[in-house]
């Protein structure tokens, strides 16, 4: 019984995904949405701060860099990309098929405080790793209160 609740948890967090990224392309984008007769994924993505940046790790194994795009605006990180299939024999019979090829885009909310001018990206073994760093935090100036 807990393996179907797992399934379901699972099968609905992937409907949510899918809806943000619909009205993210209706109603936070400028851009026309990607054409969704084409299975749309979403890889791997972990996102964590330290006191200096955030850091955002995608795997995105079996591509190279020319394959997506790194853009932002208003503090959302959009990473687009195309993972291509490999090519299969004729007479292929999958007996089972969990790598997810096509088109992708991860929007990723940052926090107020980061540099858009200072982002460094870094794909090796499979994983893009993209650093952007926080506005350095100007020290308040302390007033003793008699």
């Amino acid at each position: 019984m807990n393996d179907f609740k797992k399934d379901i948890l699972k099968d609905v967090k992937r409907i949510q995904e899918e809806m943000d990224l619909l009205f993210d392309h209706f109603y936070k984008r400028k851009h026309p949405p990607v054409l969704t007769a084409r299975r749309l994924w979403r890889p791997p993505t972990d996102v964590f701060e330290t006191e200096s940046e955030v850091i955002i790790l995608s795997e995105v194994a079996g591509m190279k860099r020319d394959d997506f795009s790194i853009t932002i605006s208003n503090n959302i990180l959009t990473m687009r990309g195309e993972r291509k299939e490999k090519s299969r024999q004729s007479r292929t019979h999958y007996r089972n098929m969990e790598i997810n090829y096509g088109m992708f885009e991860r929007n990723i909310y940052l926090p107020e405080d980061i540099d858009p001018h200072r982002i460094l990206a870094n794909y090796r073994d499979g994983y893009l790793e993209i650093k952007v760093k926080k506005k350095k935090k100007k020290k308040g100036k302390e007033i003793k209160i008699e």
